[in-house]
């Protein structure tokens, strides 16, 4: 007999493919459970390592040895007229079709649980690149087809003088969008762009077009005394026919105001021919609490919050933790703490040092009462997210899985990838929230700031005018899109933008820094003195305009004074903003270099960036700046090792995908060519510092080049000294255009302001 033929009488084939599949199996399992346990991520690891060792031995055991009906018996000791290999590979075959048909049902049962039957995944990405400077076609496949697309228009408010009717009417209806979001073949728009239609005078199919949906849902609340009435109606936005119309006359519970949000989607759902998913039922049917008076204050402290108000986020506060006195149980009401204390954060009216024990209590508490609902773990993202702490991307994964139609969780954890540094994956979030919430000023801000990463500057241009024409008051529209211009080398387009800005908003001290450093670069240093004058009559101790006057003193060579405004930056231990760490550092240095003392130089670094000198630095676009300066000083100090080391970690950081791409990372650009001409790689540097001033790089060209002493060893090349006269020819014919702007009254003087 051959050794295939034995092989395959002894079943080693069989119990080879059985041990596979069951295996499979057993790993699905594993990744389902894992989450639910929380298991740590090496318990699956070790699963896949003991299976993959125990094959080999699984198939040994089925050479050498048989089952028969008086037991496992070595198979040299079984008389082959009594061998029962034959009925055992029967077995074996029921074994391995049985545990497919397991696999197939567990396939099938995850598409439905997550998207539903007969959908697609929520994001479709096609010839998504990873190298800036290449087109990126993200192409979004909606969920929804557009007859099952509804806007539920802001409800009318009929009460009469009841102090917080309003508050209410607009939590009844805020509640409906989020019970209707959940529903997972309708498309919701969210209540940032509804909102928007309070008191419109536009008709039925305007609105239907401006927020890319069929179907309407307008009404009113009338509360009176122990009694409310709702009244709706579900409209064809194209056609103006009225689908479904109810009217509902209770007693204010909240059982019958859960009862009463619970029939209108339903009844939309059937108007639509949406299917209810038995978990999408259910949740229509278990009100998340009996105690009106708690329900009433969580949506108070919601509406409060969502104003955006600094004054107000205490009062939102004040109403959460007043809901969960009267409901301990009530999970809404520790994700309305939760969500205003965050909001208090990001405002600066908090520090996490204060409230952050208390959110993250707020948030476990919903989660024990709700271990499977989407805002619990969107709010533990969003607080994540909001503080730098770690874990926020699986907390956004898990809200997205619950929910894919949930917009906040889409645009905050499309915000915090940008805001990282990862754009591509960003995308496809914001344009999915900008899908669902087409009018909201926020997303596309964060959609414009996404293509700038993604250096496709005119969509970004596109999605700034939008926010122009829905908003024109709002400064989101005017100046991010300087960094448009300016990113391609357009210095005097963006000063027009940013001083657009400015005029709509002239109290950010920040745009005024911009002025300075746009005005610097241009080596127009009088129209930048006017600007740096005008921040010192009402500006204090902020570091962006602080930085940014330091390197204008420095420019016109008021060295000593630049020294002080870095001295007192660094001293204050203010905060970096866009950069203004990497001016003050970058002074300091050159203080070092000029009094001929690095090792002066390398104690400030010490003291001010400590992770530079950790044996494995970890380099990121807030310090990338500072290492390559650092790495100067090393070199001049006589240590060429810990120079080396330090640079090996920048060339490591620029080489990751959009590491210095759009406006956001602009400064970062010549980063490279200054490390190169630091280790001697003369033609490296030369020929980056080309590649970037083809590029269009002009943004801060005089600090990085001739006044830079990172590039010394080719300062007197010949090479370098022509692009040096290309970038002031250059600069030259942009201060022309700009002045004719100027003379046009198109780009206008600093705006008169109050004084300090």
């Amino acid at each position: 007999m051959t050794l295939f033929a034995e092989l395959k009488r002894r079943n080693v084939f069989r119990v080879g493919a059985a041990y596979v599949v069951v295996s499979w199996l057993l790993l699905q399992v594993v990744d389902v459970v894992s989450p639910i346990l929380e298991l740590p991520d090496w318990v699956a690891k070790l699963v896949l390592l003991i299976i993959a060792i125990g094959f080999i031995p699984a198939l040994v055991l089925a050479w050498a040895f048989e089952m028969t009906p008086e037991g496992v018996k070595r198979e040299k000791d079984v008389d082959r007229a009594q061998s029962v290999t034959r009925q055992t590979g029967q077995k074996l075959n029921r074994v391995i079709i049985g545990v497919l048909v397991l696999v197939i049902l567990m396939m099938v049962a995850e598409r439905f649980w997550i998207f539903g039957p007969d959908n697609p995944e929520p994001i479709t990405q096609t010839n998504t690149t990873t190298e800036p400077g290449q087109a990126t076609a993200i192409e979004v496949t909606s969920l929804f087809p557009a007859d099952k697309s509804i806007a539920v228009l802001p409800f009318t408010n009929r009460s009469a003088g009841t102090e917080n009717t309003q508050f209410f009417s607009d939590g009844i209806h805020d509640d409906l969008l989020t019970t209707l979001s959940k529903i997972h073949e309708l498309k919701v728009i969210s209540r940032t762009s509804v909102m928007a239609y309070r008191d419109t005078t536009k008709n039925m199919r305007e609105i239907g077009d401006e927020l890319g949906v069929t179907n309407l849902l307008e009404g009113g609340v009338q509360q009176a005394g122990d009694r409310v009435r709702i009244n709706v109606q579900l409209i064809n936005a194209q056609t103006d026919e009225h689908l479904w119309a109810e009217s509902y006359d209770r007693k204010v519970t909240t059982g019958n105001i859960f009862e009463i949000q619970g029939e209108i989607a339903r009844a939309i759902a059937s108007a639509l021919e949406a299917t209810l998913t038995s978990a999408e039922d259910d949740s229509l049917s278990n009100p998340p609490t009996r105690n009106l008076e708690a329900y009433r204050a969580v949506l108070i402290s919601r509406q409060i919050t969502r104003s955006g108000i600094f004054d107000a986020v205490g009062r939102g506060n004040e109403y959460a933790r007043n809901a969960i006195r009267l409901d301990p149980e009530y999970a809404d009401a520790h994700l309305a703490l939760a969500f205003s204390l965050t909001e208090g954060i990001n405002t600066g009216a908090s520090t996490d040092e204060e409230v952050g024990a208390e959110i993250s209590a707020a948030i476990n508490k919903a989660m024990s009462l709700l271990p499977n609902y989407d805002e619990a773990w969107s709010a533990l993202g969003h607080y994540q997210a909001s503080t730098g702490k770690e874990g926020a991307e699986e907390s956004f994964e898990k809200a997205m899985l619950l929910n894919p139609g949930n917009t906040q969780t889409l645009y905050a954890y499309g915000y915090m990838l940008q805001r990282n540094g990862r754009p591509q994956e960003a995308l496809p979030l914001l344009l999915k929230s900008s899908e669902l919430d087409p009018l909201s000023v926020n997303v596309l801000f964060i959609l414009g700031r996404t293509y700038d990463g993604l250096e496709e500057y005119e969509e970004a241009r596109r999605a700034y005018a939008r926010i122009r024409e829905i908003e024109p008051s709002s400064p989101l529209g005017y100046s991010p899109n300087s960094g448009t211009y300016y990113s391609r080398g357009h210095l005097d387009q963006a000063l027009y933008w940013l001083r657009k800005g400015v005029a709509v908003d002239p109290r950010d001290f920040e745009l005024g820094g911009w002025m300075v450093f746009l005005n610097d670069s241009l080596e127009d240093y009088a129209t930048a003195q006017e600007w740096s004058d005008w921040l010192d009559s009402w500006v204090t101790n902020q570091p962006q305009p602080m930085a940014m006057q330091a390197r204008h003193h420095y420019l016109t060579g008021n060295f000593e004074t630049a020294v002080q405004y870095s001295n007192l930056a660094l001293n204050l231990g203010l905060s970096d903003r866009w950069g203004s760490d990497g001016i003050f550092m970058r002074i300091k240095r050159d203080e070092a270099l000029a009094n001929g003392d690095p090792e002066s130089g390398i104690s400030v670094f010490r003291e001010q960036h400590p992770g530079l000198f950790e044996e494995k630095p970890e380099i990121t676009s807030a310090n990338v700046l500072q290492a390559v300066d650092l790495a100067l000083l090393l070199n001049m100090s006589g240590r060429p090792a810990a120079m080396q080391h330090l640079l090996d970690a920048v060339f490591e950081f620029y080489d990751q995908p959009w590491a210095t791409s759009g406006s956001v990372r602009a400064l970062l650009v010549p980063a490279r060519a200054e490390a190169l001409a630091i280790l001697g790689d003369d033609h490296g540097a030369l020929t980056e510092l080309r590649r970037i001033i083809d590029k269009g790089w002009r943004l801060s060209w005089r600090w990085e080049t001739d006044l830079n002493p990172n590039f010394n060893g080719i300062r007197e090349t010949p090479k370098f000294q022509k692009m040096v006269r290309e970038l002031e020819a250059d600069m030259a014919e942009q201060r022309t255009r700009t002045q004719a702007m100027a003379d046009r009254g198109e780009i206008e003087p600093p705006p008169e302001t109050g004084q300090k």
